[in-house]
């Protein structure tokens, strides 16, 4: 995505400076616009340089593992870490969630959990052929009845909106702009009404996917929304291997849930404060989930 961004920037970069050149109105900064472009094209092609060898085309089979042209017998696998943070050396090196595999040789390779839309198969299967060393890869799927939710008691972690940077920035952004539609004197254009409705949407929307809050009973973990009230995400307790307390770029502290067949999924969670925060983490810990703290 960023290779594109970066190729058309420069590109439409090159038509506008050409445009000029033509019509011999070129200004002295103009003339920068090559080299500018040069730079992306040369940036594009590192960021997708670093995406092949960071992220290659991975083939799994019960005897190897290739990445790329690379090929490694699964019985040379000398050590495997099926969870924690990895740096991913694409546009600027980030830690992300991944599995590491090292080899006899002294090779080590990852599985980018967020780079691969079946990773959690890939670590399921490392799991049960490699180390439980089963002769056949088994795949459960864990659907819960949102009906039998209602039954268990609930421990509720979760923050005050109206007292939370979030929720703050929420309303305030909405308060503004009610205020400015109601005062404003002029006649409202369809156009208006369009762009508000728009802006509006994606100010929700964004900033509810950041508003999450979390319940706990004996048997389930569930996810539940400030403004998206009406939804819920749901997990048994039995099925939760690890869960991570972290922070990615400018997002709030989130919660990310791993399965045990390794699918996992990120909450942000705006609203709690680190107490909060703490005190889930012990709760969790009665069930004997690992918490993984990175950020609080």
């Amino acid at each position: 995505m960023l290779t594109l961004l970066l190729s058309g920037i420069a590109t439409v970069s090159l038509f506008a400076y050409n445009k000029q050149l033509d019509i011999g109105d070129l200004k002295p900064i103009d003339k920068l616009i090559p080299i500018f472009s040069i730079a992306c094209y040369a940036f594009a092609g590192f960021c997708l340089y670093s995406y092949i060898k960071n992220v290659p085309t991975i083939i799994l089979d019960k005897d190897f593992i290739r990445f790329n042209n690379q090929t490694f017998a699964l019985a040379d696998i000398n050590k495997i870490e099926l969870t924690g943070k990895r740096p991913l050396k694409y546009a600027v090196s980030s830690p992300m969630e991944a599995a590491t595999l090292t080899f006899n040789n002294g090779v080590t390779k990852y599985i980018f959990d967020d780079m691969y839309s079946n990773s959690w198969e890939m670590k399921s299967f490392l799991k049960q052929v490699v180390i439980d060393k089963k002769d056949f890869f088994e795949v459960t799927e864990n659907v819960i009845d949102t009906s039998t939710l209602d039954n268990d008691y609930y421990e509720t972690y979760k923050g005050t909106v109206i007292t939370s940077l979030r929720g703050i920035s929420f309303w305030v952004i909405i308060g503004i702009s009610a205020f400015l539609i109601l005062s404003h004197s002029k006649p409202i254009t369809t156009e208006f009404v369009v762009s508000f409705f728009c802006f509006l949407s994606f100010w929700i929307f964004f900033h509810s996917y950041l508003m999450n809050y979390f319940q706990v009973s004996d048997n389930y973990f569930v996810i539940r929304n400030h403004n998206f009230f009406w939804t819920k995400k749901a997990y048994r307790i039995a099925d939760i291997r690890e869960v991570v307390f972290e922070s990615r770029g400018k997002m709030p502290n989130c919660l990310r849930i791993i399965t045990k067949d390794f699918r996992n999924k990120l909450y942000p969670a705006g609203t709690l404060r680190d107490q909060t925060w703490l005190d889930l983490k012990e709760k969790l810990e009665t069930y004997k989930i690992k918490v993984r703290n990175e950020c609080i």
